[in-house]
């Protein structure tokens, strides 16, 4: 394993969202960006993907939304992938919203409605702390720009 490799691996467990969708995609390929082999498989990259995903990182998101859609067609990948894809389509904008449209779409006509009920609320609790946090963020930078109010009241002369 090579001094980057591990570098990059220490990282993800240290919780970097960034550098375990890196190891992800590294595992899911078996190799790194010179052509050299990695250890790794499927099941290593979709662990690394689940952890970035959490982590908040929308191409995480996606990426694991088509793990699901593509692997095998175990009971409830398919929930699990309009999950992941609506949580994305949230946070995304241009082609990689996009793509995470067109994947959504592509699953919606195969899912039962009460799988679609199960996968919207699934996404809706990813999605309510992130709103929330993104609400009171904007609340706060809000605050801070209310200039003080310049009518206070005066003492009264005796």
């Amino acid at each position: 394993m090579t001094d980057d490799l591990k570098g990059l691996k220490r990282a993800a467990e240290a919780g970097n969202a960034a550098a375990q969708f890196n190891l992800a995609i590294l595992c899911d390929s078996r190799e790194d960006d010179n052509g050299y082999a990695v250890p790794g498989d499927r099941a290593e990259a979709l662990r690394w993907l689940l952890e970035a995903a959490r982590g908040g990182l929308p191409r995480a998101q996606l990426k694991l939304a088509e793990f699901y859609a593509e692997g095998r067609k175990v009971s409830g990948d398919l929930v699990r992938a309009c999950v992941w894809f609506l949580v994305a389509m949230a946070k995304l904008n241009g082609a990689e919203r996009a793509r995470a449209e067109i994947g959504y779409r592509a699953l919606a006509g195969r899912l039962t409605a009460g799988q679609m009920v199960k996968a919207r609320r699934l996404a809706e609790t990813w999605l309510k702390p992130a709103a929330a946090s993104r609400k009171s963020r904007a609340a706060d930078a809000g605050a801070a720009l209310i200039p003080p109010n310049p009518i206070s009241p005066r003492p009264q002369s005796a």
